[in-house]
């Protein structure tokens, strides 16, 4: 299995398992609700470097490394609650500037910065982080992405 990226963009991977045969790694669609979503907004717009997609009185759509999150203001009807912990796989050079803007922005890490079996095939890197709402983001890539999702035959 060899991993290429997908025609036309930078965010999309397909799992190359045949030459004549590909699977896609899809957007997910997560959505959660938050005490303060302006502060939320601010976090993942200007921290995160997310972009913004549809937005209303009461929720927006944040476009979270390719993929969809929905975030919505807590009120009388819907309890704020956090998320034990999601994030993204990204390429290396998308880590480091997802890790540079959160330094830059002092944002609290759950978990350092850490990159292991450095200048080898297996090297990877990750490290989690906090938002607004406390919600635990963890932030990985891998040198050798298609190696990390290969299935194992039994």
């Amino acid at each position: 299995m060899e991993l290429a990226r997908a025609a036309g963009t930078s965010k999309q991977w397909a799992l190359v398992q045949k030459p004549s045969q590909r699977k896609m790694l899809l957007p997910f669609h997560l959505s959660f609700v938050v005490p303060d979503k302006h502060e939320s907004k601010r976090f993942y717009l200007e921290v995160l470097g997310c972009s913004l997609g549809r937005d209303n009185e009461n929720w927006y759509d944040i476009i979270f490394f390719g993929h969809q999150l929905t975030i919505h203001q807590a009120d009388e009807k819907l309890a704020a609650f956090k998320i034990d912990h999601f994030g993204a796989i990204l390429s290396k050079e998308e880590w480091e500037s997802v890790l540079a803007r959160c330094k830059e922005h002092s944002t609290r890490f759950m978990l350092d910065p850490m990159i292991k079996d450095e200048g080898t095939d297996d090297e990877y890197g990750k490290f989690v982080v906090e938002d607004p709402s406390g919600n635990a983001l963890e932030f990985k890539y891998h040198l050798n992405f298609a190696k990390t999702v290969a299935q194992v035959k039994a």
